[in-house]
This record gives C-alpha cells, sequence and structure tokens, in this order.
C-alpha cells in the first residue's frame, strides 16, 4: 500500500514538473507595414517548451486565391534561422485554396527556441517570398 502511494506522488510530482516546463506567451502583433508578399502571418500565441516552440495564429491572404509555401523559417534578430518542422492546417510542398474569410488557422512547430520580443516568418513558394515582422506588445 505505501508502495502505490509513493508511486501516485512520484507520477504527481513528475506531471507538474512537465507541465512548468512549457511557457505560453501570448499578445504578439504583425507589423502590416512590414509585411510583404502574397501571405500575412497573424501570431495568437507561441509555446515555448522543452522539446519544441509551437506557433499559434493565422495565415492571411487573397481570398477565393491558391497559394503555396515550399519553405517557412522564423529569423530571429540576431540572425539566426529555424526552419519549420511542422505545420497543422495546411500543408507544405502543396497548393491550398484561401476560404472566403482570408484566414487560415495554423500551428508551426519549430526546434527549440529562446523566447524573443520579435521576429520575421519567411515563407517561399511559386509566388515568391513572403515576410511578416512579428512583434510583442
Amino acid at each position: 500500500m505505501k508502495g502505490k502511494k509513493y508511486l501516485l506522488s512520484g507520477l504527481i510530482l513528475l506531471c507538474i514538473c512537465i507541465a512548468a516546463q512549457a511557457r505560453i506567451v501570448k499578445g504578439f502583433t504583425s507589423a502590416k507595414e512590414k509585411s510583404t508578399g502574397y501571405i500575412t502571418f497573424k501570431i495568437e500565441s507561441i509555446d515555448y517548451r522543452s522539446d519544441l516552440t509551437r506557433v499559434y495564429g493565422k495565415l492571411q491572404g487573397r481570398p477565393h486565391t491558391s497559394e503555396r509555401m515550399d519553405e517557412l523559417v522564423m529569423i530571429l534578430p540576431d540572425g539566426r534561422k529555424y526552419e519549420a518542422t511542422d505545420i497543422d492546417g495546411v500543408d507544405m510542398k502543396r497548393w491550398f485554396q484561401w476560404e472566403d474569410s482570408g484566414e487560415i488557422d495554423v500551428e508551426i512547430d519549430f526546434p527549440v527556441i529562446k523566447e524573443s520580443r520579435s521576429f520575421v516568418l519567411k515563407a517561399n513558394g511559386p509566388k515568391g517570398e513572403s515576410a511578416t515582422k512579428i512583434l510583442r506588445k
């Protein structure tokens, strides 16, 4: 019986430690005057985890047109570049259609990145390069 209590206590402590490692940061804005190309990124929050960095937001584009992203990179102010490892909402290297709203919800995974107050998201595709400067409020 005592062993079960210790095991349960250990599992609870492990869950608390894992949850404490993640840090979700909200309050980002897209610098519209610093956005170029066919795609604009609107960031809602960033989840800084011990195993990855996940960006939650929206892609914005012209309704009823198609677009494709072949590469997606986060560029920090010091020049370091991090390529996206996964994206949910659209598929890389495949054409997608903008809906009536011109927005698509996305979750973009990057390698582990230290927290930054600003960065640039850059996408490349057949229609050229799109870049949006993201600033923390």
